[in-house]
């Protein structure tokens, strides 16, 4: 039974692991009056590997400031964003257990009739860094990040898809609320 507990609690904690969804953090200067801004321009960070990824990170990221009131401008813009994309490998323990675990005979539990296998598997993930720069000042005012795991057999719709999804989560509380 201690073993059974054991094992349920490996596997749980493995697929919590693998199937978690995207993690966002955000840090901001607080004494910045976030409503001045009104326009902004993307600016080449740190680019993803591929070129369609990255036109798709920054389409994202523009839609998601044109709505909630920005503009996009050319060099006199009020705030310039930068992205940063970084992809790597996560190392995960994959478990699986076939069998019954046994029997109860006249001797009390009995036998042995598990098979477990646990290997070693690679997980890609993927972190998007987005940088907000006061055009004026040269003074970074905003930072967000956004990680998760990545899915490397997607279709270029779903891969949209979840950029976009992972934007708006990114974005969601951008503006950050005036200082009272």
């Amino acid at each position: 039974m201690k073993r059974f507990l054991i094992l349920a609690s490996l596997i749980a904690l493995v697929t919590m692991g693998q199937a978690r969804a995207v993690s966002v953090k955000e840090d901001y200067n607080p004494a910045t009056d976030f409503s001045r801004y009104k326009t902004f321009r993307l600016k080449p960070g740190t680019p993803a590997p591929n070129r369609s990824t990255q036109a798709k990170i920054e389409k994202a990221i523009a839609s998601e400031l044109i709505n909630k009131g920005l503009a996009a401008a050319g060099d006199n813009a009020q705030l310039f964003i930068y992205t940063h994309v970084k992809i790597g490998v996560d190392k995960a323990l994959d478990v699986s257990s076939f069998g019954y675990g046994g029997y109860f005979g006249w001797g009390g539990w009995d036998g042995d009739f598990e098979s477990t296998g646990v290997n070693v598997v690679d997980v890609p993930t993927g972190t998007l860094m987005v940088d907000m720069v006061d055009g004026a000042s040269q003074q970074m005012v905003w930072r967000g990040i956004a990680s998760g795991t990545l899915h490397p057999n997607s279709t270029e719709e779903k891969s949209e898809q979840r950029i976009n999804k992972a934007v708006a989560k990114l974005l969601k509380k951008f503006p950050p609320p005036a200082k009272k």
